[in-house]
């Protein structure tokens, strides 16, 4: 499949392992990724994402690391397209990018909403995790109902108190509770992925193997875990 990833261009950055463990999950069965951004370009990636950034909260993140070896890789981040010029009809499926920076210009966003009510109404998978699953927002009169997780209130409290300000506008939970989703997640930087039908998503950066595995999964219509 074709699968299309969104990140961030907001300064605050998108969250590294909420795109490298699922790029690789689905790059190693053999899915299509390309990455866009509201802004095309260079996309910023959060720099306590980033494993070998002193203060990283993600040293041992070995995906992440590898991801950053491959040039070409790294060049996807760079030269993401823009979301106005990207063709919708030849995807598949949908990733959103969490971090911080998916709070500030993911949501509320014009053309963010028209690529999730074209995934919608063609009935394609859609993917979020973190602070990316605002995203979902922009589309109530479709997610109303709907069970998803994202970014806790209270995790994003506890980013606050640890950082002294207050870095974003919008938060996941009471914006998707808002906007009638059936919100869930578990304790702070605990693991949590939700399906609903061909909506997935997951809370935090903790969860995105767990994740990336279930959305491979989820394409492919089968597990392939057996339980004896």
């Amino acid at each position: 499949m074709k699968i299309l990833f969104i990140v961030s261009s907001a300064k605050i950055g998108f969250w590294l392992a909420e795109l490298t463990h699922p790029y690789w999950h689905l790059a190693e069965r053999g899915h299509e990724i390309d990455i866009a951004s509201p802004e095309g370009g260079r996309a910023i990636l959060d720099p306590t994402s980033d494993p070998y950034s002193e203060g990283s909260w993600e040293k041992t993140d070995l995906v992440s690391k590898g991801f950053l070896t491959d040039q070409a890789l790294k060049d996807k981040i760079s030269n993401t397209i823009k979301l106005k010029d990207v063709d919708l009809d030849s995807y598949d499926a949908l990733h959103v990018v969490g971090g911080g920076g998916a709070a500030v210009d993911l949501y509320p966003n014009e053309d963010v909403k028209n690529v999730l009510e074209h995934f919608w109404a063609a009935g394609k998978f859609i993917g979020t995790i973190c602070h990316g699953s605002i995203a979902l927002a922009n589309i109530p009169d479709k997610v109303a109902g709907k069970s998803a997780t994202g970014f806790s209130r209270v995790e994003d409290a506890q980013v606050e108190a640890l950082y002294g300000l207050n870095f974003i506008p919008n938060f996941p939970q009471p914006v998707m509770e808002a906007a009638g989703i059936k919100y869930s997640n578990k304790e702070p930087w605990g693991q949590h992925v939700v399906i609903d039908g061909k909506l997935i998503s997951g809370q935090n950066q903790q969860s995105a193997s767990e994740y990336a595995i279930a959305y491979l999964n989820l394409l492919a219509g089968e597990s392939p875990v057996v339980i004896v």
